[in-house]
């Protein structure tokens, strides 16, 4: 007990300007937090993915205003207990490279624009849409469980900034509102190449007509807004031999950035009732 008493006294006597400073650093941040919330949280009419990157952007803008205050505060003491801390430096650094090595990727993706916030990105085997970024980690919603799917699981994934040192971020809706979907359709030679080919073509016109014309003009913006050569909005069909057994249909369309489950759904449904037709459908024809 005596110790303790020994230690704040000590405090007192030769720090007491750098604590009280300190304690209202932090209290100002913490006030200008809680004041951000109530204000975005009153703004109903502001939409949810507004407030929380609002929200999020606070956070970590308080969080590198406290550190670098507490360091400016603190600088004349730091300074004379360089030298003696020198080793212990050394040892910490090796303690937090995990850290450091977060606190890097975090910066990579501030500079390099990797991913914002609702982005859809893909990084090692994490997949999903991003609801919150940061310093150290980034949390996505996931959507699977692969990439023949494009539903929400229900599963929410944390992983370190640092994998983004060392992994490529693959960035799903890069070109925005509108993108280039594939669906891929493996078929039995049973099924002649070319009928098939046509039935699917039938099938991507008939879903993704209503939406041509508005991701023809969605995708010449991007062209001038990023100086990219971008592909043709049209339905097309590659055609790949697999095996002696089957080949596979890879159509590429452009549609709503949201609704590819729901289409890709509707394109194959529409596809597989015409080229296999039930009893019933070949008794009405």
């Amino acid at each position: 007990m005596s110790t303790l008493l020994d230690l704040i006294h000590y405090l007192r006597a030769n720090y007491a300007h750098e604590i009280v400073r300190s304690l209202m650093l932090i209290t100002v941040l913490i006030l200008i937090r809680v004041a951000v919330d109530r204000i975005l949280a009153a703004n109903s009419g502001v939409p949810v993915e507004e407030r929380r990157r609002w929200s999020l952007n606070t956070r970590n803008i308080l969080l590198v205003a406290g550190f670098a205050g507490i360091g400016l505060i603190w600088a004349s003491e730091l300074q004379s207990l360089a030298v003696s801390m020198l080793a212990f430096a050394a040892a910490l650094i090796l303690a937090t490279k995990e850290l450091i090595m977060c606190l890097s990727g975090s910066v990579v993706r501030q500079m390099a624009n990797s991913y914002s916030l609702g982005d859809h990105i893909e990084i090692g085997t994490v997949r999903g849409q991003v609801v919150d970024i940061g310093l150290l980690s980034t949390t996505v919603m996931e959507i699977g469980p692969n990439h023949s799917s494009h539903q929400m699981t229900g599963r929410a994934l944390t992983f370190p900034n640092s994998l983004l040192l060392g992994q490529p971020v693959i960035r799903e809706n890069y070109m925005g509102d509108y993108v280039m979907h594939i669906i891929t359709v493996p078929m039995a030679y049973t099924i002649p190449p070319g009928r098939a080919e046509k039935l699917l073509m039938a099938a991507a016109e008939a879903t993704c007509l209503p939406h041509m014309e508005v991701a023809r003009r969605h995708m010449e913006d991007m062209a001038k807004r990023y100086l990219v050569e971008t592909p043709s909005v049209e339905p097309r069909i590659a055609l790949q031999a697999v095996d002696e057994k089957r080949y596979q249909l890879i159509l590429r369309v452009a549609i709503p950035a949201r609704e590819r489950q729901r289409i890709e759904q509707t394109i194959l449904h529409h596809f597989m009732s015409r080229c296999f037709p039930d009893d019933d459908n070949q008794d009405q024809e």
